[in-house]
């Protein structure tokens, strides 16, 4: 599809850590502005500044808090999560590695790991997020699909060392 496509803000995914596997944060949501640069931030502070946001920012004050913000650009195009569960892998980049070549590890994994949808593979724009600066959000069919994946990076140090990684489901259906 062409730019003209795409709504201004795209949800890519809005999930819950799941078994208690993995790091905090315990709850994610990945916003994707494929029309927009950081002049989205602009057009967000606008509508919270008016009322408009209120009957939203109001319940959501009451029951949650944002512990940390972070802005990435995509390697791949995002794809918007439909699965209940999810593998989120934190990842560093080995020194001196480009983007092209995370892009192409990406793209090799994803075709030996064709039973799950890369959903998201995004690289932090300068420190604009906490560490690790890269995140991979794979989309699973079941948790036993974790088996083929979970090791894969294991004694990989280049061009990305996996940090850290946790399980997640769709808001709502996190378990514990």
């Amino acid at each position: 599809g062409g730019a003209g496509d795409y709504p201004d803000d795209l949800m890519v995914a809005n999930l819950g850590r799941s078994w208690r596997l993995g790091p905090e944060p315990e709850y994610l949501c990945v916003w994707w502005t494929p029309n927009a640069g950081f002049d989205r931030i602009d057009a967000w502070e606008r509508v919270f500044r008016s009322s408009e946001a209120d009957v939203f920012e109001e319940p959501f004050r009451l029951a949650a808090r944002i512990d940390r913000a972070g802005c990435y650009e995509p390697l791949l195009e995002p794809v918007v999560g439909v699965t209940e569960r999810y593998y989120l892998e934190f990842l560093d980049f080995a020194e001196g590695a480009t983007r092209g070549e995370v892009r192409a590890t990406f793209e090799q994994r994803q075709a030996r790991h064709s039973d799950l949808t890369l959903n998201l593979l995004a690289d932090r724009i300068g420190r604009l997020g906490p560490d690790p600066r890269a995140l991979a959000l794979w989309g699973l069919p079941t948790w036993a699909a974790l088996g083929g994946i979970a090791r894969d990076l294991d004694d990989a140090d280049a061009p990305i060392r996996l940090v850290t990684a946790g399980c997640y489901s769709q808001m709502g259906k996190e378990t514990l």
